[in-house]
């Protein structure tokens, strides 16, 4: 009788994140990828076992006996510990009676359990003669050296083992991550060693004049249960190494047209401007430039969505709803923790996934969503989360991303990034200072109005506040003002002002897009178009 076993690693964003250098964020990457696909040739072989998943942390091994999946496990989380420093779950075998499918669906639910029943954090040992890494903060130090790659200039640092093994880790095997990336977005094979990556966000900064960057975030949605109605372990062992491989290709794509659009840095060596810091299965953390962040997301999701619809037809899977994928972008300071900017996109990514699935659930549409925020200094900048007892909301985030039209259910719910892409460069040319007034008079709008004050003040609002503004312009600037009030929000007509009716979790809200365009001003351009195109045209005498 077959068994399956089901295993997962713990706390892999920890493990990830427990270094100050994007350089060894990366190496932990690598050492989780490498570790995942090590153990079919060596552990699995040595137990007779059949690797149906083994990548981005998690593990479905089938075994003929149910003693060697025991065992199998026992050993996995204790190598697992050795290489990795971390713990890993492991669940029982579930026997495997003909139904993948079922078996599957058992060993996760055994899978969750046992991660629940784990105790709890178990703390470093000290002494009161010993240093803490300071790399990470938080281990031990083992040496006192200096990290690999580091000139003979830097000064050695107490480190501990963990990160120094993700800096040589970094050094010495880029394949799993950062070469496959880099031969997705070059194709010329002889100029591969003519790029390096930006490690530093300091050398990323370089394309925006304010030094900012951008980390880009994104998570499949509904994958779960799209991998449970799989009803073979050969189909699941062959999509699940292909989820890995479409999400590289989805970011490669953007990518390259990045290589086009952006200066070149004054090094001897080509900068590929995008770096992969976690890209595992669907899941996705990079650094790119500010400019062009919000398409690359959007790109990114298009030709995601694109490559999973050809990997579902490949496999001729039926009655799965369509492959949409969630993102977030978080652009900030380079010099800007690049943990805190994670944590922030993951809070942006839960609303994107949850729109994208009230959307799904309540009318059978799938898109994909991408949610922004612009951070300046130890703040975050623009518009404040509104709660659910506001009727007026001056941002429209989370965008869709779509490769047609919206449908009337989708535009209900919200806009398509495209649309706040296009109207950047429709008001390119208006000055800065209109833009600060524009910026100053919709943050005064009142989000706490009651529903039956709303449109009279909406109205007295548009009349007075703008249109003060708008009276100030000439009539070309009024022209593309005029077409952004309507494209970001709706046309003036019987109700007297642009603000767009929008359903948000049942509740009656208007809303406006120009607050989000204003916040993302100067990271908002379309990858079609050059940054000369965006650069302001003197106004004729």
């Amino acid at each position: 009788m077959p068994y399956l076993l089901a295993a997962e690693a713990d706390k892999i964003q920890d493990f990830i994140f427990r270094s100050s250098r994007l350089r060894e964020v990366v190496g932990a990457s690598q050492l989780l990828t490498r570790f995942c696909h090590s153990i079919e040739a060596t552990l699995v072989r040595d137990y007779n076992g059949r690797v149906v998943v083994n990548d981005g942390g998690s593990f479905r091994v089938i075994f003929d006996k149910r003693e060697d999946a025991i065992a199998f496990g026992h050993d996995l989380a204790e190598f697992y510990r050795l290489a990795l420093g971390g713990s890993l779950t492991v669940a029982e075998p579930v026997e495997l009676q003909g139904n993948f499918r079922q078996a599957n669906e058992a060993a996760s639910a055994k899978l969750r359990r046992a991660k629940s029943r784990r105790q709890g954090v178990v703390a470093e040992p000290h002494m009161p003669y010993v240093a803490f890494c300071a790399s990470c903060g938080v281990a031990l130090a083992q040496n006192h050296t200096r990290l690999a790659n580091e000139g003979g200039g830097e000064r050695r640092r107490y480190l501990c083992r963990d990160c120094q093994q993700k800096a040589r880790e970094s050094a010495t095997n880029r394949e799993e991550i950062l070469n496959e990336f880099l031969y997705a977005v070059v194709d010329n094979a002889v100029q591969h060693d003519q790029y390096e990556f930006t490690y530093e966000p300091e050398r990323c900064a370089f394309y925006d004049r304010r030094s900012y960057v951008a980390y880009l975030v994104a998570d499949g949605n509904g994958m779960g249960a799209l991998f449970g109605s799989i009803a073979d372990e050969g189909t699941l062992s062959k999509f699940s190494e292909a989820l890995s491989v479409n999400t590289r290709k989805s970011l490669a794509a953007p990518a390259k047209q990045l290589l086009d659009r952006l200066p070149k840095q004054p090094d001897r060596r080509s900068i590929l401007p995008v770096l992969p810091l976690i890209l595992g299965g669907d899941d996705l953390f990079a650094l790119i430039p500010a400019p062009y962040a919000l398409d690359v997301a959007r790109r990114f999701c298009l030709t995601w969505e694109k490559q999973m619809d050809q990997l579902v037809k490949r496999h001729r899977l039926t009655g799965v709803p369509r492959p949409t994928i969630a993102a977030a972008v978080v652009i900030c300071k380079s010099t800007y923790p690049y943990a805190l900017a994670h944590r922030r996109a993951e809070s942006l990514l839960k609303d994107a996934k949850r729109q994208s699935k009230l959307l799904a659930t309540e009318r059978g549409e799938y898109l994909s969503a991408v949610n922004f925020e612009v951070i300046l200094g130890n703040r975050l900048a623009g518009v404040t989360d509104d709660n659910g007892s506001q009727s007026i909301t001056l941002s429209l985030r989370p965008y869709w991303v779509a490769s047609q039209p919206l449908s009337a259910d989708a535009a209900e719910r919200g806009l398509d990034l495209k649309q706040l892409l296009e109207q950047r460069l429709t008001l390119k040319d208006l000055p800065n200072k209109r833009l600060i007034e524009l910026r100053r008079c919709f943050e005064t709008v009142r989000k706490d109005v009651t529903i039956h004050e709303r449109a009279q003040m909406l109205k007295e609002w548009t009349g007075h506040d703008l249109g003060r503004i708008l009276s100030r312009l000439s009539q070309t600037e009024k022209s593309a003002v005029e077409k952004t009030l309507q494209s970001l929000g709706q046309p003036h007509n019987g109700d007297g002002y642009h603000w767009r009716k929008l359903y948000r979790g049942g509740s009656d809200v208007r809303g406006h897009g120009m607050l989000d365009l204003l916040e993302v001003w100067d990271f908002a351009q379309d990858l079609d178009h050059s940054l000369d195109e965006y650069e302001p045209q003197e106004a004729e005498a």
